[in-house]
């Protein structure tokens, strides 16, 4: 049963049947050009969907746009349960700045109670099927909501989409309130959805801020882009030309490629697992000296620049890309960037990324956080200790297993040790850290130096020695595992690398978004978005004359969010007023 309402006096008077609710179940249905490159900025909301356990009213926004002023306080006040809300909150704050924080997503929540979210569907048809045996008919999704009249079916198919969200709600939440988490939830999502998973309320809280970043978009100068593009592709195409002429040999074939370097060069290639030779760029590196492997990399280098340049032209528009963010993008919360990736922006092309004019960049980002938290996790003493006492953990590192002073580390030394970090502490072999620190970090080190090396690490650093060897008997007993961050994000692996990796990698995420949700908050009011977002970076756009105001917000929220969870090692991040990003 619904209500399809287009008189301005019915909807206002429609609004007393939800005066009691905590939350509301919400969806919309929008008028679009294309729904493959739908604009969220010139497109149109054409139903708004509001519905409690009672009612379901269809609201016709063509017929009474002016009754958005009176939905405001409404979607911002009260909790609103929908699916894909980021959609959603794009269409409300560009149609009609409505911006609801206090939500619950269901696709969010599916996500979250997945084994693995990447691959199990989380559409809204996929998700009541499988919780409440019910299909949903989506026929009507795409069907053309800028008519005159809408037909039966499409209003039908409207109000049938909260009937699921009342079918899936409270289900996700109780699935969600079954994992207990360490951190106790607090705030308004938890109090007005009762749901008390730290996970989800930081998941929710979050859904919001994503979507405005989406929407505002990252500055890029344009012009810069068309002349580095063309710059790039000029020389691409003549290095092409003449190593094809030279060395009568693609660059672009692996095929072509190894059987060139091992018969005419006569150089040694490691196998990849099918068998065969590897012409991979990490493979080529050990032989980067050589003049043939040197320009075979530059090329190789000047395409991936080229494509990426390519990517960011497509995506550009009026001076700013508005790329969009798959929110969990992997089991350890994650996000994965598309359309295009911004997550995978070299430094070279960092000086792109400029503010507009008037404004300026702030830039900010954790300072070593995977290995802070790692010795939080493990509760490692003698790396606890060293952040404790300021050490630079590479450089800490680099004098233990080295037997030198502190001070005396050099700069290649400290490389060395990064590699020696970032690898032992996720549990790769000697021979893979050998491999490592080439391809990653330029070192050279022999096997026999790796296997001192890793064996010395877990001799100084005897918390992950023994974490690892629990880990390990654990997987050959029971073959998976469930692993949780600090927070309590759930994860089930069965391979010992994730194991050890992923409770690391999930518990940055969880920081990262915990910052932003109170940057968000502190910073309501005033002219400052974040633009940005990578692993454990943020990139905020803001007026010139309120960037360090916006500095010392984003101080506080970045402090903040890091001593919720890191308790014995001291949390830290640099933070730089910049004009590009890249400046930093």
């Amino acid at each position: 049963m619904y209500r399809y309402i287009f008189s301005l006096e019915e909807a206002k008077e429609s609004l007393s049947f939800f005066e009691n609710d905590k939350f509301l179940y919400f969806d919309t249905e929008v008028s679009v050009k294309s729904f493959s490159d739908i604009d969220f900025h010139n497109d149109k909301i054409r139903l708004v969907q509001l519905g409690n356990q009672e009612v379901i009213f269809l609201y016709d926004m063509f017929k009474i746009p002016e009754f958005a002023s009176y939905l405001k306080p409404v979607l911002e006040e009260k909790g609103i349960i929908g699916h894909n809300l980021k959609f959603d909150i794009k269409f409300l704050k560009s149609n009609f700045d409505i911006f609801p924080e206090i939500v619950f997503d269901t696709m969010i929540a599916s996500q979250l109670l997945s084994e693995d979210p990447q691959k199990e569907k989380h559409s809204l048809a996929a998700v009541t099927y499988r919780l409440a045996d019910d299909y949903l008919d989506k026929t009507q999704q795409r069907s053309p909501w800028g008519l005159k009249d809408l037909s039966q079916e499409q209003l039908e198919y409207a109000a049938k989409d909260i009937e699921a969200l009342r079918e899936i709600y409270s289900i996700l939440r109780e699935k969600l309130n079954e994992i207990e988490t360490p951190h106790k939830a607090t705030g308004k999502i938890h109090k007005t959805f009762g749901l008390d998973n730290a996970v989800a309320v930081v998941e929710m809280a979050f859904v919001p801020f994503l979507a405005l970043m989406e929407l505002v978009g990252v500055p890029i100068n344009e012009e810069a882009l068309r002349n580095l593009y063309k710059e790039i592709s000029s020389k691409y195409q003549r290095d092409y030309i003449e190593f094809v002429r030279r060395y009568g040999v693609d660059p672009f074939s692996p095929q072509k490629v190894a059987y060139w370097i091992t018969n005419k060069l006569g150089l040694k290639l490691p196998k990849t697992q099918k068998g065969s030779l590897s012409s991979q760029d990490s493979a080529l590196r050990p032989y980067i000296d050589k003049e043939e492997i040197k320009k075979l990399l530059e090329i190789r280098g000047e395409k991936k620049l080229l494509d990426k340049l390519k990517e960011l032209k497509e995506h550009t528009k009026n001076g700013r890309i508005y790329g969009e963010f798959k929110q969990i993008g992997a089991p350890t919360g994650r996000m994965a960037s598309f359309k295009p990736n911004l997550q995978n922006i070299p430094r070279e092309l960092r000086f792109l990324f400029e503010a507009s004019e008037g404004k300026k960049l702030v830039v900010a980002d954790y300072s070593q956080i995977e290995l802070r938290i790692a010795a939080e996790y493990v509760n490692e003493e003698t790396m606890i200790e060293a952040f404790k006492q300021g050490r630079d953990l590479h450089r800490f590192t680099a004098s233990l297993i080295l037997g030198k002073d502190y001070e005396e580390v050099t700069k290649e030394e400290r490389q060395m040790a990064k590699a020696i970090n970032f690898g032992l502490i996720y549990g790769i072999s000697p021979r893979s850290l050998m491999q490592y620190a080439k391809s990653n970090y330029g070192i050279d080190i022999s096997l026999k130096e790796a296997e001192r090396f890793h064996a010395k690490f877990f001799e100084v650093y005897r918390g992950f020695k023994e974490w690892h060897e629990r880990v390990k008997k654990f997987l050959e007993e029971k073959r998976r595992i469930t692993v949780y961050s600090l927070l309590g994000r759930k994860m089930i692996v069965s391979r010992f690398t994730d194991a050890v990796n992923y409770p690391i990698q999930a518990t940055g995420s969880d920081i990262l978004k915990m910052a932003v949700v109170f940057f968000g908050r502190l910073s309501k009011g005033k002219e400052a978005y974040i633009v940005n977002l990578v692993h454990d970076e943020i990139v905020i756009e803001t007026k010139e004359e309120i960037s360090e105001e916006i500095v010392n917000v984003l101080d506080k929220s970045m402090k903040s969010a890091g001593e919720i969870l890191l308790k014995k090692v001291p949390v830290e991040y640099e933070i730089k007023v910049v004009n590009y990003w890249g400046e930093k």
